[in-house]
């Protein structure tokens, strides 16, 4: 699993030196955005907005793991009335007549929802809509609140097959930061937003082939130092092009520093794809009853989650780790059934991850021969939940 937005905080450990005059002209402008400004309590006509704002800005999504889940399960219980205020908020016919406090405050929930809603819950076409709005609306929002609604928004654009946009987007940000202009003190100040913007240009060049590029973008994680969402995610897609290169001790390495680094945040979501992408690397290895357990361990919180990209990209990784182990049946079972769901949810495979899984599979349809056609459709019939328990139980196939 990779590429997946956040909000977070960024915690630095390297010192800084002093930023030049010409970089602390555009610091200070930045900065400013940043102001804290006391607009929540204006509702700008629509009704719950307040309350609506709390729910999704409540400090427990930063928060540990049962602060986290408290959190996730109190917007679950009032997704309704989430729904309600986006689509007036966002159906409004202009925002160009409030402050751009009000404004900041809006982009900075549409920021949330598209998290939230979008990339944690799973409603992506809800979300993307809400956020592609919210950011037509907020064109005189600040540099720095829109510029971290487009970084979430690209993910949501990538995750349902719409990669060019996704990219459109992340420039945008940059170009917005003017991410390579500023020093390194300017980046720590203005994280995570800084962090987020180089980690989708490192992803973006490695879902595009683009691995030298990648390399010095995802290094950021690094270089800055300390933990975040961000960081976590660039060593996560810093191991995918490892894993690329060939060297897989190494990836293993990166995936389990950030494993490590989750954990520490608190961040479920991150914690379970970065174990996703360990027992990627650890069947890559060579290391299939190891990372048969660590699935069998995994799949269970995923599909409980429910969110498609991350059951559909795990089951995906799982059905490789069968077709290695010479469980053609199960393999192609659970195949089927991805396919068909990512049919239905319109979550599409990116290129990348279609050259990931073809070694494993087509080495699994090329044995199974007229046999696979009628096994995707079984798959297909059967849905992901029971293709997985098909799977995982106990037996050969």
């Amino acid at each position: 699993m990779s590429g997946v937005a956040w909000w977070s905080s960024c915690q630095s450990t390297s010192g800084r030196g002093p930023a030049d005059e010409s970089s602390q002209v555009e610091r200070d402008s930045l900065l400013s955005d940043l102001a804290p400004r006391v607009t929540l309590g204006l509702t700008g006509g629509v009704a719950e907005l307040g309350a609506v704002q709390a729910l999704l800005l409540d400090p427990r999504r930063h928060g540990s793991i049962a602060d986290r889940a408290a959190h996730a399960e109190a917007v679950e219980a009032r997704y309704g009335e989430v729904e309600t205020v986006m689509n007036e908020l966002t159906g409004q016919p202009t925002w160009d007549d409030r402050s751009q406090g009000w404004v900041d405050d809006q982009l900075a929930l549409a920021t949330a929802v598209v998290l939230q809603i979008g990339t944690h819950r799973g409603a992506y076409d809800d979300a993307r809509a809400w956020g592609d709005r919210a950011l037509e609306l907020g064109r005189n929002g600040s540099r720095v609140h829109r510029a971290d609604l487009l970084l979430h928004l690209s993910e949501l654009h990538r995750v349902t097959g719409h990669p060019e946009r996704s990219g459109e987007l992340v420039a945008e940000a940059v170009e917005l930061l003017h991410l390579f202009e500023l020093s390194a003190d300017d980046v720590d100040a203005l994280a995570p937003v800084t962090c987020h913007a180089f980690f989708c240009l490192g992803a973006q060049a490695y879902w595009e082939g683009r691995h030298d590029d990648a390399r010095p973008l995802l290094a950021h994680a690094l270089a800055h130092g300390g933990d975040s969402v961000p960081h976590l995610w660039s060593l996560v897609n810093h191991a995918l092009v490892l894993t690329d290169d060939g060297d897989h001790e190494a990836a293993l390495r990166f995936e389990e520093a950030a494993v490590d680094m989750a954990e520490r945040i608190g961040d479920e979501v991150a914690i379970i794809g970065a174990r996703n992408n360990r027992a990627c690397t650890l069947r890559q290895l060579g290391r299939l009853g190891e990372a048969y357990d660590a699935f069998s361990e995994l799949l269970p919180e995923i599909l409980a989650k429910d969110v498609p990209d991350a059951v559909l990209t795990s089951c995906e990784d799982f059905a490789c780790v069968l077709f290695d182990l010479g469980r053609d049946h199960d393999g192609a079972l659970l195949v089927g059934a991805a396919l068909a769901e990512r049919a239905g949810t319109g979550v599409p495979r990116m290129a990348f991850q279609e050259a990931a899984l073809e070694p494993s599979v087509g080495a699994g349809r090329q044995r199974l021969g007229a046999e696979w056609e009628p096994l995707l459709d079984r798959g297909a019939h059967l849905g992901v939940l029971a293709a997985v328990a098909v799977a995982l139980r106990p037996g050969d196939d």
